[in-house]
């Protein structure tokens, strides 16, 4: 149990460290930007893509401290008591960015604009380095147990520099990374040139520093290089070819697959550096049992991890999408043009400026789509037309669908369920699932955890996209078919641990790949993407039935409960 704690919290570092990170970046290039003149192209484009999301991202953050000090409070006690001076300040860096960034809006004085940017760009830069230099002090052990640590060099040392500057020059790539296809969407091809350039080099130089931080490493935390070295090698070739990738991607001029390229492999070196110091929770001591609070705490904290990522994840992924759209707005008004393929007749080509060359082109445009019957009259006369929602007033008489997010909200009620009743019948410290003669490539049990809750987000969400573009009899079919697949995932959980038999665990396992082709197959017929999207769950199904196929084999001999009668 509490090793699937530990995966969870792992979950919220490197979600914080993907989305916050690329907050924190977008700050560092609003710093190199330039005079108000020069950067004011740039600084333009940073603030239109951070405005939506920059807040919601410290949900991870505010995430990973509860879990922490719920689950584990010698190890929040001994990390608060030792490492509070670089705490201190990347807390207050994060209310100075905040306040910088939302008060430099607000202002119109160019001196006050000047004191509240740099504000925002200089704290961006201190809280990442802040957060890598805390890193690099728990992975090299200078926090001892009891806590109450050497306050200065338990964060200023080898370990926690390279750290802090590993840390603000990923969140300057993943920036810069995201920023490029921003421009790229937009058809910008100044700012295109400007932030891919910037993009490359950030690139180059995190790899060549990664490189020269191996030497460090030797030198300051072995235990941590020959782990890297060791099981978390192929972490770190992972990330390497997943940066190599982005970089191409970004010199190909292509938007699918960059941004996700460059996450990827900023995600991938924090796993990297999980792996390397598993099972310890201090680099070289406190392990995670050790920390740990009482298994009823663990519990209750593992399934408001599940409720809180059910509910944080989908809201999270609708936000991002209506950033990307253009629906979601800066002082009143819309970053971009229409939101949907069907709403564009109404949004698209719409611009700040009334009377715009851009402007009366988008209204040319406007015939296709809802307001095409109202708007025809007074294109043909020549008048000015009236600027129009995005999305219709009545949803009646528009392309919009009412209470879209009624199937999201019961198929994340049926996930969540299902996830809770098959975590109260697992039980992997049982005595006798320890003593089975599991395979070698069995993951560790925290993976399990730290695999299922994306896979559960996934199907809430494939759900919802699925149910709400069937209609009448499909739909029905449909839903009485997630809720069938739902049924044999939770069940298998009983069948193998509460009743102590693999091989009914593995009977389950079979019923549920064929559910799974059954619902691929039903699903592709209504919405391909959902689909792809179920395609993970499924592949992974599939690997724990030869996991439990594997199980059966090495243990086909009947196991006594019991002493045995002479």
């Amino acid at each position: 149990m509490a090793e699937l704690v530990a995966a969870f919290l792992f979950i919220g570092v490197v979600a914080y460290a993907v989305l916050g990170g690329a907050d924190f970046g977008a700050g560092f290039w609003d710093l190199l930007a330039g005079g108000a003149k020069r950067g004011r192209e740039p600084r333009h484009l940073i603030d239109v893509s951070l405005a939506p999301v920059w807040e919601a991202n410290h949900t991870w953050l505010i995430y990973c401290l509860v879990v922490l000090w719920t689950s584990f409070p010698p190890a929040f006690a001994a990390i608060t008591t030792t490492l509070y001076i670089p705490l201190i300040l990347a807390l207050l860096g994060i209310v100075l960015r905040g306040a910088g960034f939302a008060f430099r809006k607000a202002t119109v004085r160019t001196e006050e604009q000047r004191l509240y940017g740099a504000a925002f760009a200089l704290s961006s830069v201190l809280t990442p380095y802040c957060f890598g230099a805390i890193a690099g002090g728990l992975a090299s052990g200078r926090v001892p147990t009891g806590g109450n640590g050497d306050a200065i060099s338990s964060w200023v040392n080898p370990s926690s520099i390279l750290g802090g500057i590993l840390a603000v020059l990923a969140c300057s790539y993943l920036a810069a990374t995201y920023l490029t296809v921003e421009a790229l969407h937009r058809d910008d091809q100044k700012l295109y040139r400007y932030f891919r350039d910037r993009a490359i080099a950030a690139g180059a130089v995190t790899g060549a520093v990664s490189i020269a931080g191996i030497f460090v490493l030797h030198a300051d935390a072995p235990r941590l290089f020959d782990r890297l070295s060791g099981p978390a090698l192929p972490l770190v070739v992972l990330a390497a070819v997943g940066g190599l990738v982005g970089l191409a991607l970004l010199w190909a001029r292509r938007t699918i697959g960059t941004r996700v390229a460059a996450a990827g492999a900023v995600a991938v070196v924090i796993v990297g550096w999980g792996v390397a110091q598993t099972p310890y929770l201090l680099g070289t001591h406190l392990s995670i049992t050790e920390a740990a609070a009482p298994n009823t705490t663990l519990a209750v904290v593992v399934g408001v991890a599940i409720l809180a990522g059910l509910l944080i994840v989908p809201s999270l992924v609708l936000l991002f999408r209506l950033s990307s759209r253009g629906a979601v707005s800066v002082d009143d008004r819309p970053f971009r043009g229409g939101v949907t393929e069907g709403e564009r007749g109404s949004g698209e080509g719409m611009t700040e400026g009334d009377g715009s060359a851009a402007g009366t082109a988008g209204a040319a445009r406007a015939g296709r789509g809802s307001v095409a019957a109202s708007t025809k009259g007074t294109r043909g006369t020549g008048a000015k037309t009236a600027r129009t929602p995005a999305v219709p007033l009545d949803p009646a008489t528009g392309r919009s669908r009412p209470r879209r997010w009624v199937p999201y909200a019961v198929c994340a009620g049926a996930v969540t369920a299902t996830a809770v009743a098959g975590a109260r019948a697992t039980r992997p410290d049982a005595r006798w699932y320890r003593e089975l003669n599991t395979p070698d490539w069995q993951p560790p049990p925290w993976a399990f955890g730290a695999v299922w809750t994306p896979l559960y987000a996934s199907i809430a969400v494939a759900g919802g996209r699925a149910l709400n573009a069937a209609r009448g009899p499909q739909r029905k079919a449909l839903a009485g078919e997630f809720a069938a697949n739902l049924a044999l995932n939770a069940g298998w959980s009983n069948l193998f641990f509460r009743l102590r038999s693999p091989l009914a665990g593995l009977a389950g396992t079979l019923l549920l790949d064929a559910s799974n082709v059954r619902l691929l197959t039903r699903v592709a017929r209504t919405d391909r993407k959902a689909a792809v999207v179920l395609l993970p769950y499924a592949a992974w199904c599939a690997y724990a039935t030869c996991l439990n196929a594997s199980i059966v084999a090495r243990n086909h001999e009947p196991r006594h409960r019991g002493p045995a009668k002479s």
